[in-house]
């Protein structure tokens, strides 16, 4: 398929006329890291003003700068224009920005992603995988007669409230995977079309809010001065400076402040291993300071601040019922449970005597054996009864299908499915349920030449 051409001027315009854009060069929203726009909703506006769906506009026009050469590929790419993939630091982010920008004649599409940190902040625990949004924020769009748009620190991942509105993040629902949704613009429900506004959100705690501020900051600093942030150095320059303020030279207290391992410390200060962004966080939050800071290794005034502790650690249960019961009475229940409770297993014991895991194999292998065998064997029977109920409806409906002189095709049974009862199927197991419904209908499923 040859190129297609990305600019053109119209009949009988003068040849030194200003180049036409092939895209509307739609000008994105937010000017701070709380407010600017990610380049997922970019890209679902635009389509929305080129009255597409945006896997059509990726697909004709955005694949094909990507990967020109392979068609194969155009399909993979296209579908990226629903996911976060695009705001993020990989390849993908880079190929999109540069597709986006000779489409729209735009240069400052890259500061609608992560691109700017792409040399200082690991890829991993970066993106959140699902689309989350604030209803307030959503809310003061409607109230601003503005269209409605997502955010980029709404994409990243240790972010889980709005620093703004102080209220937690809520997920977008999803369709069916890979389904073209009618609903595609931003602040727009992909099941029924509702506005998003409409929904309440819970308030989030402080150190929630904590952290959406200081990514917030990061964002901020990157739109305002992307130039000082490339190619940087590792942030061992703050830490060893930490060190040494805060804790005299030693790195195993700073460690221990952290809640990290010495080695995970001495990879960041000697090895030049970029922390990751919930790392960043952690240690600008314990030295009160801004990620920027950490990052440029400004020498700011540092003040120990407490660390937050997890809610897993903080919600660790003390387990002491050794302390209570002598061996052989904590060794005589576990072997009545392994008799008695099938379904229990190691984890439910051990809660239930109030002692470790650990503990409970030391006490008594073999009742422990017993217990895990047990309760493996009832989660497979339960396994193999879910998987006959969800046939029988897969089954029923192939049945009133061939009734109606309808070929059962998969889609049209996991279509009639899904509208009887609700219940969806994954690729695998609909396959495999249409090859056993045609061995016992006695038919063969067509198939495509």
């Amino acid at each position: 398929m040859k190129p297609r051409a990305l600019v053109s001027l119209p009949g009988g315009w003068p040849e030194d006329a200003p180049r036409r854009s092939a895209c509307f060069g739609l000008s994105p929203f937010g000017y701070s890291g709380e407010s600017v726009e990610d380049l997922a909703s970019y890209f679902r506006r635009l389509s929305e003003r080129h009255r597409l769906l945006p896997r059509t506009l990726a697909f004709r026009a955005v694949a094909p700068l990507i990967a020109n050469n392979s068609p194969a590929k155009w399909n993979r790419l296209a579908r990226a224009c629903y996911s976060t993939s695009i705001n993020g630091v990989t390849e993908i982010a880079s190929s999109w920005v540069e597709a986006l920008a000779k489409l729209t004649f735009r240069n400052d599409l890259e500061l609608r992603t992560l691109l700017p940190l792409r040399h200082v902040i690991p890829p991993t625990k970066l993106l959140s995988p699902v689309e989350r949004y604030c209803p307030h924020c959503y809310l003061e769009d409607e109230m601003a007669h503005r269209p409605k748009y997502n955010r980029l620190l709404w994409s990243i991942d240790c972010v889980t409230a709005c620093p703004l509105h102080r209220v937690r993040l809520k997920c977008i629902p999803q369709t069916r995977q890979f389904e073209a949704s009618p609903f595609w613009i931003p602040g727009i429900s992909r099941l029924d079309g509702h506005s998003l506004a409409e929904e309440t959100a819970e308030l989030a705690t402080a150190n929630e809010v904590k952290v959406a501020k200081l990514v917030a900051e990061l964002l901020s600093d990157v739109h305002q001065h992307p130039a000082a942030f490339k190619n940087l150095p590792s942030p061992n320059i703050l830490l060893r400076y930490a060190v040494r303020i805060l804790f005299g030279g030693n790195s195993a207290l700073f460690a221990r402040h952290l809640g990290i391992a010495k080695s995970e410390l001495h990879g960041w200060t000697a090895q030049n291993i970029r922390p990751s962004l919930p790392r960043l966080v952690l240690i600008a939050h314990c030295c009160n300071c801004t990620i920027s800071d950490v990052l440029l290794g400004n020498r700011v005034i540092l003040r120990w601040v407490p660390r937050v502790a997890s809610e897993k650690e903080s919600s660790a249960p003390r387990r002491d019922g050794w302390r209570h019961n002598s061996p052989e009475r904590l060794a005589a229940q576990l072997a009545r449970m392994a008799e008695t409770e099938e379904s229990l297993g190691v984890r439910g014991a051990a809660k239930r005597l109030d002692v470790s895991e650990k503990y409970l194999h030391k006490l008594s292998p073999e009742a422990a054996t017993q217990l895990a065998e047990s309760a493996r064997n009832v989660r497979h029977k339960r396994a193999l009864q879910r998987e006959e109920i969800r046939f029988e409806e897969f089954w029923l409906s192939f049945k009133l299908l061939q009734a109606n002189n309808i070929y059962p095709a998969r889609r049209k049974v996991e279509r009639d499915v899904l509208d009887r009862t609700g219940m969806k199927f994954r690729f695998g197991e609909a396959n495999r349920y249409l090859h056993r419904a045609h061995e016992i209908a006695n038919t063969s499923p067509k198939t495509r030449r």
